[in-house]
């Protein structure tokens, strides 16, 4: 009776320990604000994804305006309308993608299963559409709009390479819109293969 006892609390002990482990690893890769992942889980995504070769798209979603709006209606609502961006963008999300929150009102959304650059063009656009949809809070309607950045590239590129990529773009749509441009830009940015050719030393 007493080994059977030992195995069942050495069972027990096992399994709270597995889940104190998995409860302390969501905490620390989820944004709280948003319940998204969080920078450190978009890096955790990164690894994962240079060990197969493959093509990868980051896009980088800035909220227009939204320094008026905490302005106008404060930090409490702010971070509210910041929480239904974060369920926008995961409701879109397809299956390889991961929506992440970084920081204040700049979010990103992962592209793990790419087939070329029109495929991380259109889910710009689908992020850009998603973002402009009204949100209604205690009665007021909120008008939202995001600018949105991409880059492409191999899965084995530095993720702060594709960040940095992104981040040059979305500052090209930021500038061509408060230029008044009536196009543009839409040419993601691109990370090359540093890889080393086969049989080189």
């Amino acid at each position: 009776m007493l080994p059977e006892l030992a195995a069942v609390a050495a069972t027990a002990g096992w399994a709270a320990t597995t889940g104190y482990a998995a409860h302390l690893h969501r905490q620390l890769h989820t944004d709280e604000l948003t319940g998204l992942g969080n920078r450190r889980a978009l890096y955790r995504l990164a690894r994962r994804a240079a060990r197969r070769p493959r093509l990868v798209g980051l896009l980088l979603a800035d909220l227009d305006g939204f320094k008026a709006i905490n302005d106008t209606y404060g930090h409490p609502f702010g971070n509210r309308i910041l929480a239904m961006v974060g369920t926008r963008l995961a409701e879109i999300s397809r299956p390889g993608e991961t929506a992440i929150h970084l920081h204040g009102d700049e979010f990103a959304l992962w592209l793990g299963r790419l087939t070329g650059p029109t495929d991380v063009e259109q889910r710009a656009r689908d992020v850009t559409t998603a973002l402009a949809t009204p949100l209604w809070i205690d009665g007021h309607r909120i008008t939202t709009s995001a600018s949105v950045g991409l880059a492409l590239g191999p899965a084995c590129a530095p993720l702060a390479e594709l960040l940095r990529a992104a981040d040059t773009h979305l500052y090209a749509v930021k500038a061509a819109r408060h230029a008044a441009l009536p196009t543009l830009p839409t040419t993601p940015g691109r990370i090359r293969d540093q890889r080393p050719p086969a049989g080189a030393a």
